[in-house]
């Protein structure tokens, strides 16, 4: 089943047509329309933004291009690991951008920017440093919030 399926419980609560909405609803029937039509195109948006910008990063290290060799090396890291890095964010990205499998991609996704977190904490980097892959982070799991009924669903109802 896919991560954006509609979960069971919300497919019979939410209706298209505000004529027939139950007005014993407390939200307008017109929001629910809203929240199911834009949140997932604002999701997907966010999505492709912060994709774009991980997967620039990521073919830097798989070409171990002299900017990123540079900066594992400043970090503490070996040269030698800046090709393995790059092929654990790729395909971090790629999961996250496939509906079937973005919640394992955000979950490698926020592992791999802790580490860049913890690198930037033990450099004792200027905040803006360190708060970058923190916003990163809060990006991806905002952008499969909205993009996903079942996650806005589980978030939401605490199940």
């Amino acid at each position: 089943m896919s991560i954006d399926a509609p979960h069971p419980a919300t497919t019979d609560a939410i209706t298209t047509d505000p004529v027939k909405a139950d007005p014993r609803r407390t939200v307008p029937a017109w929001r629910d329309l809203a929240v199911r039509r834009l949140a997932p195109l604002l999701g997907w948006v966010v999505t492709l933004a912060v994709a774009a910008q991980l997967a620039q990063g990521a073919y830097g290290q798989l070409t171990e291009s002299e900017r990123s060799v540079g900066m594992f090396e400043a970090i503490g890291f070996p040269a030698s690991v800046v090709l393995l890095v790059g092929v654990l964010q790729a395909v971090a990205v790629v999961l996250y951008v496939v509906p079937w499998t973005a919640f394992l991609g955000a979950l490698l996704l926020t592992a791999y920017l802790g580490g860049a977190v913890a690198a930037h904490v033990r450099l004792e980097d200027a905040v803006a440093h360190t708060l970058t892959p923190v916003l990163f982070a809060v990006g991806i799991w905002a952008a499969l919030f909205l993009r996903s009924e079942r996650i806005r669903w589980a978030v939401l109802t605490g199940r």
